[in-house]
């Protein structure tokens, strides 16, 4: 199954049902989609009214297409899909995207019968189906994008994003656009009425070009055998999961068709599998970025701040996420306490660089630090200082300017360890900042601790993970 649904990804050739040569037709926006992401692939139209659209030729049927297409995406009207789908896999093409809506998620009988009929048909005909009623699929690696609905391009990168909700995956791929968020490969599942997150979940899993996998469900239909495949899975996993109040329920039930699932047994069974929670979508993205940092591989954590209050709130959520802050080695304290201003504060851990005016010697230190191996990772907090208007206090600030997120990612690079960044900037520049790098920069000390605590429980218990429960209690 995992090599399978490849063609969802790396298509060559994309037929686009429902696209017409109305320039006020959505199926417009799937090709302005993938022209703007730079798709090389050929994609065609097919409509009752043949001609052209943006530079797409539209057929009137499958059998006028110069090549066979290796993906076919349908957006028509829900009655049409079960004999478009038929039609495409009589001809061989069984790699299929459905985003028209008007399936299960309406509960009305015609629309649940229409569902029906269409699993029917895909289980008899060996039909891979993602959908109806999503935003299909994206891939940043080759420039496929397949949503309706406008997405900017964000940067290419290793994380893989699997949403049951279109209009969260929208949402979110806008995000990471603006953020420089690093996507690799996108899929919106719909109704998950054949192909489902656990699918996808072990295709992500097998993916050499996937590193970390992020999921947003509203249900789970297979959740014994999603666990299961989780705790096979030896890459970081982390699932926000809504649809958890009777409000939710309400509202899910009308847009996927989504059940309800037992909070309690879930939370368990992620636990026992591996998975990480993230408990927002805001969550859900740090820590995909944080997963793409080194790993944390113990309990240890160095702590510094130019900042003496910063320290101490840094270092009291050290102590409440169960970290150890191990003292500065004496043989550094004596390299670097020559460098002090003022010479009135101690160097310990929590530091305080309060002390050290130059840029270059608190870089130095920090990672003199870092390297040590008393140390598993830092957690670190700074005020951004616009360059301009530290000109105007040059004799009293100017030794402190630098470009804190290019220093720090090289950290990263150069200790192997991970850092918790808190940069406090003002909003005017924040997007410019966040697209600079890949690695997450926080807002509040309370995201950066609470990451580097979820990445240190993930690495800890990961090699329980194959020996684990194959039970995943109470979960169907």
């Amino acid at each position: 199954m995992e090599k399978k649904l490849d063609g969802f990804f790396n298509a060559r050739s994309v037929v686009i049902f429902g696209l017409s040569p109305n320039p006020g037709n959505l199926g417009r926006n799937i090709v302005a989609n993938s022209r703007r992401w730079k798709y090389s692939g050929n994609i065609y139209g097919i409509s009752p009214t043949p001609g052209e659209n943006d530079g797409v030729k539209i057929y009137k049927s499958l059998d006028e297409l110069p090549e066979k297409p290796e993906l076919a995406l349908i957006f028509t009207k829900a009655a049409l899909v079960p004999d478009i789908v038929l039609d495409c896999a009589r001809q061989g093409l069984k790699t299929i995207a459905v985003s028209s809506a008007g399936f299960e998620e309406t509960g009305r009988p015609e629309g649940i019968e229409l569902a029906k009929k269409l699993k029917d048909i895909c289980r008899e005909k060996k039909v891979l189906l993602v959908g109806p009623n999503g935003i299909a699929t994206a891939n940043t690696q080759n420039g496929l994008c397949l949503s309706f609905m406008p997405l900017d391009f964000p940067p290419a990168g290793k994380i893989a994003f699997i949403t049951q909700s279109g209009g969260v995956g929208t949402s979110m791929c806008e995000k990471m656009a603006t953020e420089a968020f690093p996507l690799g490969k996108f899929v919106s599942l719909g109704n998950k009425t054949v192909l489902d997150e656990v699918d996808f979940l072990e295709y992500f899993a097998q993916d050499p070009e996937t590193e970390v996998i992020c999921i947003y469900l509203e249900d789970m239909r297979r959740g014994r055998e999603f666990c299961e495949v989780a705790r096979r899975t030896r890459k970081p996993l982390i699932v926000y999961k809504a649809n958890i109040t009777p409000y939710g329920q309400a509202a899910a039930s009308s847009h996927t068709a989504a059940l309800k699932n037992d909070e309690a047994v879930m939370d368990g069974a992620f636990r026992q599998a591996g998975i990480i929670r993230a408990r927002s979508l805001a969550e859900l993205m740090t820590l995909a970025r944080a997963f793409l940092m080194p790993a944390l591989k113990g309990n240890r954590l160095l702590v510094i701040s130019p900042s003496g209050g910063l320290s101490v709130i840094l270092a009291d959520l050290a102590y409440k996420h169960g970290f150890q802050l191990p003292p500065i080695p004496r043989e550094l304290i004596e390299k670097y306490s020559a460098q002090r201003r003022a010479g009135v504060i101690d160097f310990k851990n929590p530091l305080d660089f309060g002390d050290i005016y130059s840029a270059e010697i608190q870089k130095n230190f920090l990672r003199d630090l870092l390297r040590r191996e008393e140390f598993d990772g830092l957690a670190t907090a700074y005020l951004y200082r616009d360059p301009e208007v530290l000109k105007k206090y040059y004799h009293t600030l100017g030794q402190l300017q630098r470009d804190l997120v290019a220093e720090f990612c090289e950290t990263i690079e150069i200790t192997g360890k991970p850092v918790g960044f808190v940069l406090i900037v003002p909003f005017r520049v924040k997007e410019q900042i966040m697209a600079r790098t890949k690695y997450p920069i926080y807002d509040m000390p309370e995201d950066a601790v609470n990451a580097l605590a979820r990445m240190r429980d993930y690495y800890q218990a990961l090699p329980k993970k194959e020996t684990g429960s194959r039970r995943q209690g109470g979960l169907k």
